[in-house]
């Protein structure tokens, strides 16, 4: 008997430079992009999967969550954030930024993302990103995790980067960008985390063992997200293969599984976030997302 553990990278791709947009720096929560600064970086992204006993983990607190029986789910988080495991880390921090069965505690939800983060879990640093971001709550800290992995973001985003290591010396650079273009980024990076830091292997997909690479253009300043298809492989499905089976894996929907989970979480982002009026048309994002099984 074989075990599999269904993953989705994210490969962030170069995009050209652009012209310089109008903005400007609003005020931070300084204390906050203090804290998380002086964490130390962590890796780029897991290097193993999930083990057993924290998928098991994981299962466990969903079952709760489905039960709606959230003293089991609080139970069940703390064993596991005993345990330091990744992946309940990043779902302990998103119940307390949903508030489900959690009281919302966003400063509470950072920290664990950042936990998550530094335990090697790529999805902790986009949802930080994300959570700082949405409704300008830090747009400071946002930009500050941001420059962890700059790739693909343009110039006028980076303007201070050499300054990172310095907070209170980068957030008064911010306050020098003009009029505009810190709202600008925000938004950008905002869109573009929740994306990342939201996407799921879709249960149809590991079912029928579709493999699948995506690159996404996100044009900011029309509020779109288009995905092409780089890749579709279908993999061997384990266990007792029906006719029935064989006939639906061929079909359009499952065929289709990952891109629909690629819109889906797309459209929920941008609905997230409110685009400011001055986003400079010239700006992209482009990344590839690649969905593999490990057996």
């Amino acid at each position: 008997m074989t075990t599999s553990v269904a993953s989705v990278a994210c490969l962030p791709s170069a995009t050209p430079p652009t012209s310089a947009g109008p903005a400007v720096a609003a005020a931070a929560v300084i204390g906050l992009l203090f804290a998380l600064a002086a964490t130390p970086a962590a890796a780029a992204g897991r290097k193993e999967p999930p083990s057993v006993p924290e998928s098991q983990a994981i299962d466990g607190i969903h079952d709760a969550l489905r039960a709606s029986d959230c003293a089991l789910v609080a139970s069940r988080l703390n064993d596991g954030l005993k345990r330091k495991y990744p992946s309940v880390y990043l779902l302990a921090g998103t119940l307390y930024e949903q508030g489900l069965c959690l009281k919302p505690d966003w400063e509470r939800a950072a920290r664990l993302y950042q936990q998550a983060h530094v335990a090697g879990e790529p999805q902790g640093l986009q949802r930080m990103i994300a959570g700082l971001a949405e409704g300008g709550r830090d747009r400071a800290a946002a930009m500050y995790w941001a420059l962890e992995d700059p790739s693909g973001l343009p110039d006028e985003c980076l303007a201070g980067r050499e300054l990172r290591n310095e907070p209170e010396a980068y957030v008064a650079q911010l306050r020098r960008w003009p009029a505009g273009r810190l709202d600008a980024c925000v938004y950008l990076v905002g869109v573009a985390s929740a994306i990342a830091g939201e996407i799921e292997y879709p249960s149809v997909g590991t079912a029928y063992a579709v493999y699948g690479r995506y690159q996404m253009d996100f044009h900011p300043a029309a509020a779109t997200v288009e995905w092409e298809e780089l890749e579709l492989r279908m993999g061997n499905m384990g266990g007792a293969i029906s006719g029935d089976d064989v006939r639906e894996r061929d079909s359009a929907r499952v065929k289709q599984t990952l891109r629909t989970a690629l819109q889906e979480t797309s459209h929920r982002a941008l609905r997230r976030f409110t685009k400011p009026a001055d986003v400079p048309t010239q700006w992209r994002i482009q990344r590839e997302f690649a969905f593999n099984i490990h057996g």
